[in-house]
């Protein structure tokens, strides 16, 4: 989960930084109390981060989030802390999108108190959106998850064939993204995917597409891999991935850049591929490989990866 996290002031600014050590995938923007800098900035990041922390008080997280709130199918993780780090507050998409679980392992990092208001939650009850997220599975109609939400807080039995009330589990496209060093076998590239996918405890057979650097076209290793687990690969030149790094801020490496191009191949790759997507697993370092998980949240691939 690639998570922003926003402060006002040099306590918060400490309390962000300790948070960024811990947590992967986090970038953090002090912006000191120049709201109208904050606002621009968390206008630029709003739909590019799975998760949005904000070291300041409720009222400004809330105003500076509320003109981008759309649905809780497909907004970001929103918490917010206290800038002495007492409290953890889950704000918005707290099963979907992920925010009750991100408050939990921030208020242990930080030693607070986690506060979760969501009625399943507070019932010691899983919730429907929340479980089948995890699974990486788009629940729809919304109105149906309050329904069964509700069935599952009074104790009623809730099938999982048809009845009267149906919640359609559309399962998401898992895309992985893959950097390689020249030479590296089919089977390290390989045992390194499988690992990445143990992690988010999904199957390497749930991967939709593979997506690499273009200089990586003729790597046989990779090639291999691909054509082992019958999965197409895209390949995307360096200026594509460029863009893609600057739009969503991903972190970048200046020793991959001086050897490739571009400082960041294996979650711009995967991203590329997407129209929005959110991160199952940042980038992570195996021997010889890295890889990038991503759920496509946004229904489709983009119209022109293949051509």
């Amino acid at each position: 989960m690639r998570t922003a996290i926003f402060s006002v002031t040099e306590r918060g600014r400490e309390l962000a930084d300790r948070i960024a050590a811990t947590l992967e995938g986090c970038r953090t923007f002090a912006k000191g109390r120049d709201f109208e800098r904050l606002r621009e900035c968390v206008d630029d990041t709003f739909d590019k981060f799975d998760a949005l922390i904000f070291v300041t008080a409720t009222g400004i997280a809330v105003r500076m989030i509320a003109p981008h709130i759309v649905s809780k199918l497909s907004d970001p993780a929103v918490l917010v802390i206290d800038e002495r780090g007492l409290h953890v507050i889950s704000l918005l998409s707290g099963h979907v999108g992920g925010a009750n679980d991100l408050t939990l392992r921030v208020a242990d990092i930080i030693g607070a108190e986690p506060i979760i208001t969501t009625a399943t939650d507070v019932e010691n009850r899983v919730a429907v959106d929340s479980f089948v997220s995890k699974l990486g599975l788009r629940p729809e109609p919304k109105e149906t998850i309050k329904v069964i939400n509700t069935a599952i807080l009074k104790g009623e039995a809730v099938f999982v064939t048809a009845g009267e009330t149906v919640l359609n589990l559309t399962p998401l496209r898992l895309i992985v993204g893959i950097g390689c060093k020249r030479g590296t076998t089919e089977e390290q590239i390989k045992t390194a995917v499988n690992e990445a996918c143990k992690r988010i405890e999904q199957p390497i057979e749930r991967i939709s597409l593979i997506a690499s650097i273009d200089l990586k076209s003729d790597e046989g290793g990779l090639l291999a891999f691909a054509e082992s687990i019958g999965r197409e690969i895209v390949f995307f030149d360096a200026g594509t991935l460029q863009r893609t790094i600057d739009k969503y801020k991903l972190l970048v490496s200046e020793f991959v850049k001086k050897s490739v191009g571009v400082g960041n191949v294996c979650e711009a790759a995967a991203l590329s591929c997407v129209k929005r997507g959110r991160f199952a697993l940042t980038k992570t370092r195996f021997e010889g490989v890295t890889v990038a998980l991503i759920w496509e949240s946004s229904g489709a691939i983009q119209d022109d990866v293949f051509k």
